[in-house]
C-alpha cells in the first residue's frame, strides 16, 4: 500500500473540517415541533419554506457524517495497525471528551431545570427522575431511547466512530477475505437503513470505504480527475429530483450523499489553492471539534428563545431558520475561542488534547 495521506490530502482534510461541523449544525436545526413543559408547538411549513429548509438540512449538508466516518476510516488505516495503539490514541481522543461533554449536559440540564425561570424551557427531560435505565442511556443512548443516541444527542457520532475503532483489525480481516461481497453487505444495509444496533449502517460502510481507499491506494488525484461541470450537472439535477420526487424513488438521497461526497472533495483543491480561504479554513479548523461538541445545547436553547420571539409562520420561518443557525455557529466559536484562551487545559480535556494545530 502506497502511502496517500500527504501534504496535499492532509491540507485538504484540514480545509473541510469546519464546513463539515457547519453542515451538522443545519441538520440539527430544521424544527416542526419545539417542546416545552407540559406541552409542544408544532408549526405549519409553508411548502417553499420546507422545501429551501430541505434542500439545505436534509440534501445538502448530508454529506458530512459519510465523509466524516470516510476520512476516519482513512486517517486509521493510513497509519495504524496496533490494536492497543489505537485503543490508547482514541481513549484519549473520543472517549474523555464524549465522558466528559456527556457528564457537562447532566450538569446543564439539571440546573435548567431547578432554576424556576428556566425550567419551563427544559422540562421534556426530567435528570431527578432518572432511573438506572436513564443512567446508562446517558452514555449508551440504545436502550431505551428512539434515536438511540446519547444524553448530548450528536456524540452518536464519536460513539459509533469509537466502537469502530475498536474494530478495524476485524474489519480489515474481512475485507481482506471478502472484499468484494462484503462491500455489497455494506451497500445493502445502507441503502435499506438497516438498523445493526452496535453501529450505523452508514458509519459501517463509509469507515469501512476508508478501509478500502487505503488497501487500493486510491489517491485523491483519481477524484481531480472528474470534470468539475460534470459533476456539478449531474448534482443538481439528481438534487432536484430528491426535492420533488424522494418520496417515489427513495434511493436518490443514498446517490446524492455519494455525489455530493464526490463534489466537495473536488472542491476542496480550490479550498487549498485560495490561500486566504484555506488560511480561513485552517485557522477554523482548530475550533471544530468544540463547536461540535457544544452546539447541539446551545441550538436548543436559540430555538427555545427564537421561537418565543419571531412569529413561527410564513416567511417567519425562514428568518428563524437562518437566524438561529447563524448566530448558532457564531456562538460556538466564540465560546470555543474564549475557552481555549482562558484555560488551554479545559479545552484540551474537552477536546480531546485538540489545542494544537493537527495536520493529520
Amino acid at each position: 500500500m502506497r502511502k496517500i495521506i500527504d501534504e496535499n490530502l492532509s491540507e485538504r482534510i484540514i480545509s473541510l473540517r469546519f464546513l463539515l461541523i457547519a453542515f451538522v449544525m443545519f441538520i440539527h436545526n430544521n424544527p416542526v415541533e419545539v417542546n416545552f413543559a407540559g406541552y409542544s408547538e408544532i408549526y405549519e411549513i409553508p411548502v417553499y419554506a420546507d422545501k429551501i429548509r430541505t434542500l439545505l438540512s436534509d440534501i445538502l449538508t448530508r454529506v458530512a457524517v459519510p465523509l466524516f466516518f470516510l476520512i476516519a476510516g482513512c486517517l486509521l488505516y493510513a497509519k495504524e495497525s496496533n490494536f492497543f495503539v489505537v485503543l490508547k490514541k482514541k481513549a484519549a481522543a473520543i472517549l474523555v471528551p464524549y465522558i466528559t461533554w456527556n457528564i457537562l449536559g447532566v450538569l446543564f440540564f439539571f440546573t435548567a431545570q431547578t432554576i424556576p425561570f428556566t425550567k419551563p424551557f427544559f422540562a421534556n427531560l426530567i435528570i431527578r427522575d432518572f432511573g438506572v435505565i436513564d443512567w446508562i442511556d446517558v452514555f449508551w443512548g440504545k436502550l431505551a431511547k428512539e434515536n438511540h443516541s446519547p444524553l448530548i444527542y450528536q456524540f452518536w457520532f464519536l460513539r459509533d466512530l469509537f466502537i469502530l475503532c475498536l474494530l478495524f483489525l476485524a474489519i480489515k480481516k474481512i475485507v481482506d477475505k471478502f472484499p468484494f461481497g462484503f462491500l455489497a453487505i455494506l451497500f445493502i444495509l445502507w441503502i435499506s437503513n438497516a438498523d445493526i444496533y452496535i453501529v450505523s449502517s452508514e458509519a459501517l460502510l463509509f469507515f469501512t470505504l476508508g478501509y478500502y481507499v487505503v488497501k487500493c491506494s486510491v489517491s485523491i488525484s483519481r477524484v481531480d480527475g472528474i470534470k468539475i461541470y460534470d459533476i456539478a450537472s449531474v448534482y443538481i439535477i439528481t438534487v432536484l429530483m430528491e426535492l420533488f420526487i424522494v418520496n417515489y424513488v427513495p434511493i436518490i438521497h443514498k446517490i446524492n450523499i455519494l455525489i455530493g461526497s464526490l463534489l466537495l472533495l473536488r472542491l476542496t483543491w480550490y479550498f487549498i489553492h485560495n490561500q486566504k480561504l484555506y488560511a480561513l479554513l485552517a485557522w477554523l479548523e482548530n475550533y471544530s471539534f468544540f463547536v461540535y461538541a457544544i452546539h447541539g445545547i446551545l441550538l436548543t436553547i436559540l430555538t427555545k428563545l427564537s421561537v418565543r420571539i419571531i412569529p413561527m409562520r410564513g416567511g417567519w420561518i425562514l428568518v428563524q431558520y437562518f437566524s438561529v443557525n447563524i448566530a448558532g455557529l457564531l456562538l460556538c466559536l466564540i465560546s470555543a475561542m474564549a475557552v481555549r484562551k482562558i484555560s488551554p487545559p479545559l479545552y484540551a480535556i474537552l477536546t480531546g488534547n485538540r489545542i494544537k494545530k493537527n495536520h493529520s
